[in-house]
């Protein structure tokens, strides 16, 4: 297979994003994403399945967590094979690509998850050879930074 043009490596991602059937039960939807500045976004609204504390109504942390470990695997991904650029042929790349795992995460809850809308940002902190590291945030609908994320990836 020859290498994607940027809007079919495009479709790919998308392709990628919404088969992890996870993020089909959460119901997080690609929102956004830029080659580019290696950015990704993507959104969620709330359902009692993802509810954590019924009292109050507020998500649970793993949903949280979730979205920002999903949010910021797809951008190292975009990164990392905007990092492999041309030295490496597309059949490796692929297969560097599928096998990009989540190695280290912190995630930091600052607000209950109050809200009916979510979205989460990722960017990268830097790329390597083998390692991206990525930032995530997540807000509500109101704005609101709820908790934040810092994850490393290996490919």
């Amino acid at each position: 297979m020859s290498e994607p043009s940027p809007a079919e490596f495009r479709s790919l991602v998308e392709g990628i994003f919404s088969d992890i059937p996870f993020v089909q039960e959460i119901g997080l939807k690609l929102h956004d994403f830029d080659l580019e500045k290696q950015t990704l976004s993507a959104k969620f609204v709330r359902k009692p399945q993802l509810i954590g504390n019924h009292f109050q109504n507020i998500l649970h942390g793993g949903v949280m967590a979730t979205a920002l470990d999903t949010v910021g695997g797809l951008t190292a991904m975009v990164a990392a094979y905007d990092r492999m650029g041309g030295a490496i042929d597309w059949d490796e790349k692929i297969q560097r690509l599928v096998r990009l795992g989540t190695v280290d995460m912190r995630v930091d809850y600052l607000k209950p998850g109050r809200g009916e809308s979510f979205i989460c940002h990722g960017s990268v902190l830097r790329v390597g050879n083998k390692l991206v590291v990525t930032r995530m945030e997540l807000y509500n609908d109101s704005d609101e930074l709820i908790s934040t994320g810092t994850a490393t990836f290996l490919y």
